[in-house]
């Protein structure tokens, strides 16, 4: 999509934020933190840096506004796909499947292949991020395997591990397709979770 929008168009203020997260979004994810300056975004965007400086008080602030953002539409997908369904294995496909068609956007790396986390403030939200995602996991897991807290937990950070590296790694190797990934990841998972005893 073409995040670049007319310098002439009159857009409300939240239509501006939205855009100025886009066309930022695709600048981060492409350039990183440190290298990108909010004079470069403005431009991308354009508009003068003071009307960027309206809607964002820093390239921080900017950025921590872009994890935040990233990290809802992650544990939205994934939530979705977890609670779409009672079938526990259309269920890890479903979860394996969000985390690929979150990666397809490259504002995922925001999250998941930035060296930016020396912030301790960014590192604080992209870690809830990925806990977040897991407590959903792990509660779906103590309901229908009959497992301790800590044990849910455990095996929910396994799938999580594994849904980001085997999507991470799907990125820079298109020769295999998503669904053809995705099914082998979600068959891999299967195998291990479907072990474990459904408590009806």
């Amino acid at each position: 999509m073409d995040v670049v929008m007319d310098r002439r168009a009159r857009l409300s203020a939240p239509q501006r934020r939205e855009q100025l997260l886009a066309v930022a979004g695709d600048k981060f994810a492409t350039h990183g933190f440190h290298t990108l300056s909010m004079e470069s975004i403005a431009e991308a965007a354009g508009v003068s840096k003071p009307v960027l400086y309206q809607h964002f008080p820093s390239k921080r602030a900017l950025y921590i506004a872009l994890v935040d953002e990233a990290t809802e539409e992650l544990q939205r997908r994934v939530t979705s796909a977890l609670e779409g369904t009672t079938d526990n294995r259309a269920r890890v496909r479903g979860a394996i499947s969000a985390f690929f068609e979150f990666c397809e956007d490259q504002r995922f790396r925001l999250l998941f292949l930035t060296a930016d986390f020396a912030d301790e403030e960014i590192a604080q939200r992209v870690d809830a991020a990925k806990q977040g995602v897991a407590e959903a996991v792990a509660k779906l897991i103590a309901a229908d395997a009959g497992l301790s807290q800590a044990g849910a937990e455990l095996l929910a950070t396994g799938v999580r591990g594994l849904a980001i590296a085997g999507a991470t790694w799907w990125v820079d190797h298109p020769d295999i397709s998503a669904d053809d990934a995705v099914d082998l990841l979600a068959r891999l998972l299967w195998r291990g979770l479907g072990g474990f005893e459904r408590t009806d």
